[in-house]
C-alpha cells in the first residue's frame, strides 16, 4: 500500500528529526505547496512556492533569495517521491552552498519515516481484513462469500482447508501490563505454530483459527510458553470444521472454555470431553429435573462427600485421607447415602446415576 497523502502529524514528526541531525529550520510542503509541518511555527499552514515547484516538475528548487518565491526562504527543496509521483517537499531553510551538503541525508530520513508509516498502514489493512474475516466466520455472519475467499487468497491460505478455532480468555483482576505480558506470550504460541488469522475480542479473549497442520502442533507449543499461568489465564478448542462451518467449532471452543474455566485448566479440546460434553448440551430443565429426582434425599454434606469421592475414583483411601476421617465412617456415610437415595456408591452401575447427577451439579454451580 502506498502513500499518495502526508498527515500534518507525520510531517511533523519528519521535520522534528531532520532538525535534530542538521540543526536547520525544516518545511515539510504538502501537494497544494501549502506547510503542513515546520520547526517554525509561524510558516505552518502558509504557501510555499518553491516547495510547489519542487512537486510539480520532480526535482530539486533552489531559493537564492527571500523575495525570489512566493513564502519562501533562502534555502533547497527536494521533492519526495514515492513510486515516482511526489507526494510532497522537504525544504532546508539556509544558506544554498551550506544546506546543499545535508540533501541527501534529509530525503533518506523523510523516506525512512515514510516507508515506515507505509508498514504501519499495510499492517492495520491486513489487521482489519483478517478482523472481517474471522468474526464473519465464528459468529456465521458472511455477507460476501468471494470477498472471504479474496481475503484467504491473499495471505496464502486455501479455502477447501478445516479450521479449528481456538479461544483463549485471560482471567480478570490483573493490571494492564500483566495482561499485555499473557497477551504477548498467547500471540507467541499462535505464531510459532505459524498462525496469522488471530484477533482480540474485547474483554481479554484472544480468538485464532488453526487449519489441520497447526491443531496438533497447538498441543506441544503451548505448554512450554502458557503452562506458568495456570491460574491466570483459560482456553478451548473446537474441532476441525469446513471453512464455512467454521462457526460450529467456534462454539464448541466455547464449551471447551467452561470446562476449563471449572477445572482451573489452561487448554481444553472438545474432542478430549466425553460425558462432559453431553451434560454441557442438555437442556437445563431436563438438568433440574434428574437433579431433582437424584439428590432430592441427600442433604450438602452428603453431596460435598460424593464430589470428593468421585474425584478421587472411588478410592476408599484417598477420600478418607482428603476427608481426616476413618475409612470405617467413610463406609458408614456411603451406606447413609445407599439408604436415603437408594443408590448404591459403591455399586458401579448405580453410583453411575449418582456421578452424573453430581458433574451436572458442579457444571451448574461451579
Amino acid at each position: 500500500m502506498a502513500i499518495n497523502k502526508i498527515s500534518k502529524n507525520l510531517a511533523q514528526e519528519i521535520v522534528n528529526a531532520v532538525k535534530e541531525v542538521v540543526d536547520k529550520d525544516i518545511n515539510f510542503i504538502d501537494k497544494n505547496g501549502v506547510i503542513i509541518g515546520s520547526t517554525d511555527k509561524n510558516r505552518l499552514n502558509t504557501f510555499h512556492q518553491a516547495g510547489y515547484k519542487a512537486v510539480k516538475t520532480l526535482s530539486n528548487i533552489t531559493v537564492e533569495d527571500n523575495s525570489e518565491y512566493e513564502g519562501s526562504k533562502k534555502g533547497i527543496n527536494y521533492p519526495i517521491k514515492i513510486n515516482k509521483d511526489a507526494i510532497g517537499a522537504i525544504g532546508i531553510t539556509g544558506e544554498p552552498s551550506e544546506v546543499s551538503k545535508y540533501g541527501f541525508l534529509v530525503t533518506k530520513i523523510t523516506e525512512i519515516f515514510i516507508k515506515e508509516q507505509e508498514l504501519n498502514y499495510k499492517y492495520e489493512a491486513d489487521k482489519q481484513r483478517i478482523n472481517y474475516v474471522v468474526k464473519s466466520l465464528i459468529y456465521d455472519s458472511i455477507e460476501d462469500k468471494n470477498e472471504i475467499e479474496s481475503i484467504l487468497e491473499q495471505f496464502g491460505i486455501g479455502v477447501n482447508q478445516k479450521f479449528a478455532v481456538v479461544l483463549m480468555k485471560i482471567k480478570k483482576n490483573h493490571n494492564d501490563r500483566e495482561v499485555e505480558i499473557i497477551e504477548e506470550d498467547i500471540s507467541k504460541v499462535f505464531d510459532s505454530i505459524g498462525n496469522i488469522f488471530k484477533i482480540y475480542v474485547y474483554p481479554n479473549e484472544c480468538i485464532a483459527l488453526v487449519n489441520e497442520q497447526k491443531y496438533e502442533k497447538l498441543k506441544l507449543v503451548y505448554m512450554d510458553i502458557l503452562n506458568k499461568y495456570k491460574d491466570k489465564l483459560n482456553g478451548g478448542v473446537g474441532r476441525l470444521k469446513d471453512l464455512y462451518d467454521t462457526h460450529k467449532s467456534y462454539q464448541e471452543a466455547r464449551i471447551a472454555l467452561q470446562y476449563s474455566k471449572k477445572n482451573n485448566k489452561i487448554l481444553t479440546y472438545i474432542d478430549d470431553l466425553d460425558l462432559e460434553l453431553i451434560l454441557e448440551n442438555l437442556d437445563l430443565e431436563i438438568k433440574n429435573q434428574y437433579l431433582e429426582k437424584v439428590l432430592k434425599n441427600l442433604d450438602y454434606e452428603d453431596i460435598k462427600l460424593l464430589e470428593i469421592y468421585y474425584k478421587n475414583d472411588m478410592s476408599l483411601k484417598a477420600t478418607s485421607e482428603e476427608l481426616y476421617i476413618h475409612k470405617n465412617t467413610l463406609q458408614y456415610r456411603l451406606e447413609r447415602i445407599y439408604q436415603r437415595s437408594g443408590l448404591n456408591p459403591r455399586c458401579f452401575k448405580e453410583s453411575v446415576v449418582l456421578y452424573i447427577a453430581i458433574a451436572i451439579r458442579l457444571s451448574k454451580f461451579n
